[in-house]
Protein backbone atom coordinates (compact mmCIF):
# COMPACT_ATOMS: atom_id res chain seq x y z
CA UNK A 1 0.00 0.00 0.00
CA UNK A 2 2.03 3.11 -1.24
CA UNK A 3 1.03 6.44 0.59
CA UNK A 4 1.04 9.98 -1.02
CA UNK A 5 3.24 12.18 -0.08
CA UNK A 6 0.30 14.43 2.01
CA UNK A 7 -1.19 11.35 3.89
CA UNK A 8 2.76 10.72 5.02
CA UNK A 9 3.28 13.87 6.28
CA UNK A 10 -0.18 13.71 8.02
CA UNK A 11 0.95 10.67 9.46
CA UNK A 12 4.48 11.69 10.67
CA UNK A 13 2.78 14.97 12.03
CA UNK A 14 0.32 12.74 14.44
CA UNK A 15 2.82 9.92 15.22
CA UNK A 16 5.35 12.94 16.41
CA UNK A 17 2.36 14.49 18.75
CA UNK A 18 1.23 11.25 20.00
CA UNK A 19 5.04 10.74 21.07
CA UNK A 20 5.15 13.91 22.66
CA UNK A 21 2.14 13.86 24.85
CA UNK A 22 3.21 10.06 25.88
CA UNK A 23 6.40 11.54 27.37
CA UNK A 24 4.56 14.01 29.13
CA UNK A 25 1.69 11.79 30.41
CA UNK A 26 4.80 9.62 31.75
CA UNK A 27 6.25 12.56 33.24
CA UNK A 28 2.93 12.58 34.85
CA UNK A 29 2.75 9.73 36.39
CA UNK A 30 6.37 9.26 37.93
CA UNK A 31 5.76 12.49 40.04
CA UNK A 32 2.53 12.92 41.88
CA UNK A 33 0.89 16.37 41.19
CA UNK A 34 0.13 16.75 44.79
CA UNK A 35 3.60 17.63 45.56
CA UNK A 36 3.81 20.22 43.13
CA UNK A 37 4.07 23.87 43.43
CA UNK A 38 2.32 25.09 39.68
CA UNK A 39 4.51 28.52 38.24
CA UNK A 40 3.30 29.39 35.04
CA UNK A 41 1.98 27.68 32.14
CA UNK A 42 5.10 25.88 29.82
CA UNK A 43 5.92 23.32 26.31
CA UNK A 44 9.00 22.02 27.85
CA UNK A 45 11.09 21.69 31.46
CA UNK A 46 13.72 23.91 30.35
CA UNK A 47 11.62 26.53 30.57
CA UNK A 48 11.06 25.89 34.27
CA UNK A 49 14.87 26.37 35.47
CA UNK A 50 14.27 29.71 36.13
CA UNK A 51 10.66 29.47 37.43
CA UNK A 52 11.55 26.88 40.07
CA UNK A 53 14.51 27.98 41.31
CA UNK A 54 15.70 30.16 44.58
CA UNK A 55 14.77 32.75 46.10
CA UNK A 56 11.23 31.41 46.38
CA UNK A 57 12.69 27.98 46.26
CA UNK A 58 15.69 25.92 47.03
CA UNK A 59 18.34 25.01 44.72
CA UNK A 60 17.09 21.17 45.35
CA UNK A 61 13.84 21.92 43.29
CA UNK A 62 13.24 20.24 39.95
CA UNK A 63 11.15 21.98 37.40
CA UNK A 64 9.40 19.79 35.59
CA UNK A 65 6.87 21.07 32.22
CA UNK A 66 3.77 18.87 33.33
CA UNK A 67 -0.18 18.62 32.99
CA UNK A 68 -2.07 20.48 35.74
CA UNK A 69 -5.26 17.96 36.21
CA UNK A 70 -7.80 21.77 37.51
CA UNK A 71 -7.20 23.68 34.29
CA UNK A 72 -5.79 20.60 31.96
CA UNK A 73 -3.03 23.44 30.86
CA UNK A 74 1.11 22.48 30.96
CA UNK A 75 2.57 24.19 34.03
CA UNK A 76 5.80 24.33 35.87
CA UNK A 77 5.48 21.86 38.24
CA UNK A 78 8.13 22.84 41.24
CA UNK A 79 9.15 19.58 42.92
CA UNK A 80 11.61 19.07 45.75
CA UNK A 81 14.37 16.54 43.89
CA UNK A 82 14.19 14.07 46.95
Amino acid sequence: MAFSKFQLGTFLIINSLLVTCQSKILNTKQIGHEECVYRGQCQFSRECKSRCGPPEFSHETIGLCMLNYHDNKYRCCCTSNN
